[in-house]
């Protein structure tokens, strides 16, 4: 009979499972998974069995979504790291990640950390420009420990990955939440101000009542692969508004009788419209030579 678990790291075809009782054990992936081009990954729910080789995963749980970079699966929340000093914020990277979010349904989580290194008002910015859509802002300090009690509130019972630029403080917001984990950290590089990567492979933490995943340091991502008239139900200020525009597929860009730009300034940001702009000509653009 199989039991079930969840798989917290994959190194060289051997899975670590937390199985359903609490203990951590050690897998192989049945030949059969490399056969039918299915690969586990972390987060994966799967069934084990005890064979003449040892333990072994049996079958992969459905999936409530999948992500490849990095290899996450049934993700609940991604806490989005933003740096309030150093490097600057990455403004068109937070709404691209968010519409990955929106695509899988996954909740974004917005994290502001550094704020022991800024002035008082430096989140106001950003936080007039994702308070309307009504997602979770934290104002967090790794160093200090603000705002680690609103995040380990936000990891009970979800599966979690941390995600943004490198060098924002994403480990050092982990080793604040779980110190004993003691995960290498990186500063930034003095000659190029840029975020030296030091992750090395995606593996899952059971902390909190639930899991997270510090990611290998990505600083770019592209949006998901979709239709340009897709590209505005991604965004919560937006989505569902096209019922009282004149045209059925539109845009919300230079169309008449936009039922979206009347709310730039108010329930949109003027910022956050402005890369939404920039992000569908991206999407127009890539489908012109889909077929090129």
């Amino acid at each position: 009979m199989a039991d079930t678990g969840l798989i917290l790291k994959g190194v060289g075809g051997f899975y670590t499972v937390l199985s359903d009782n609490g203990t951590e054990i050690v897998c192989r992936a049945r030949g059969r998974f490399r056969k039918d081009g299915i690969t586990p990954v972390v987060g994966d729910r799967v069934e084990y069995v005890e064979d003449g080789e040892g333990r072994s995963v049996s079958k992969i749980l459905p999936r409530r979504n999948i992500f490849i970079r990095p290899a996450v699966a049934n993700l609940d929340k991604l806490i989005i790291v933003a740096s309030l000093s150093a490097p600057k914020p990455d403004l068109m990277l937070m709404d691209k990640l968010i519409i990955r979010c929106e695509k899988h349904n996954v909740e974004p989580v917005i994290v502001l950390n550094k704020c022991d290194q800024a002035d008082a008002d430096a989140a106001d910015d950003i936080r007039a420009q994702y308070a309307p859509a009504g997602y979770t802002i934290i104002i967090a300090s790794a160093a200090k420990g603000d705002g680690v009690d609103a995040i380990k509130a936000e990891i009970a019972g979800n599966i979690c990955c941390f995600a943004g630029q490198s060098a924002v403080g994403k480990s050092s917001l982990i080793n604040a939440i779980v110190p004993e984990l003691a995960l290498e950290t990186g500063g930034l590089s003095r000659k190029t101000d840029r975020g030296r990567h030091t992750t090395r492979h995606a593996q899952l933490w059971h902390v909190c009542g639930g899991a997270v995943l510090d990611t290998p340091g990505f600083s770019l991502l592209e949006a998901d692969e979709m239709e340009p008239k897709e590209l505005c139900e991604c965004y919560r200020e937006m989505r569902g508004k096209r019922i009282g525009c004149r045209f059925g597929e539109c845009l919300h860009r230079s169309e008449p009788d936009c039922a979206v730009k009347p709310l730039i300034g108010t329930a949109l940001s003027p910022e956050r419209y402005e890369r939404y702009l920039i992000i569908l000509d991206e999407l127009i653009e890539k489908r012109k030579h889909k077929y090129d």
